[in-house]
């Protein structure tokens, strides 16, 4: 049995360390997809200083990030700097790079 947290308790946590300051004015969706030892496609709903997990795939979503779960746990742990997972190629996004490069002052990460 793995001890990997599931996909969703992987983002509930990261959405735990939300910045509404930050994220002021978005109105966005941030889709995940991840692989690996867990796996699953999940997004973040970012609106009105909230954030929100749901579970599922998204026709739109402004971002997209494909990325090993266990990859993600390493940049949302500090283990790993944003910046050098960027560099690395730890993840894959596509759609809004600007929201891409926001996300590190959004949310907790690297």
């Amino acid at each position: 049995m793995s001890n990997t947290p599931t996909c969703e308790e992987v983002l509930n946590e990261l959405a735990k360390t939300f910045n509404p300051d930050a994220a002021r004015g978005l109105n966005v969706d941030v889709q995940f997809i991840f692989s690996g030892a867990q796996s699953g496609t999940y997004s973040l709903h970012l609106a009105d200083g909230k954030c929100t997990v749901n579970k599922g795939e998204l026709d739109y979503a402004r971002l997209t990030i494909r990325v090993d779960v266990n990859d993600w746990l390493d940049l949302q742990n500090g283990k790993v700097n944003w910046t050098e997972a960027m560099m690395q190629r730890k993840f894959m996004a596509t759609g809004n790079f600007p929201l891409l490069a926001k996300l590190p002052q959004i949310f907790k990460i690297g």
